[in-house]
């Protein structure tokens, strides 16, 4: 969109395109990761109050 309202050529209108998709992609996949890793963390931490008792 922004590279339409700049008056871009295709190539740079691609190359823009691109970049926000990959930024995109990897910003969902370290979130996904971190809320991964914060849930793996929580039943570990359970798993072992069980085991104690």
């Amino acid at each position: 969109m922004f590279a339409i309202a700049l008056g871009m050529s295709p190539v740079e209108k691609i190359t823009v395109a691109t970049s926000a998709s990959i930024f995109i992609i990897a910003f969902t996949w370290v979130s996904i990761k971190g809320d991964l890793r914060k849930l793996a963390n929580e039943l570990i931490e359970d798993n072992e109050n069980n085991q104690d008792n």
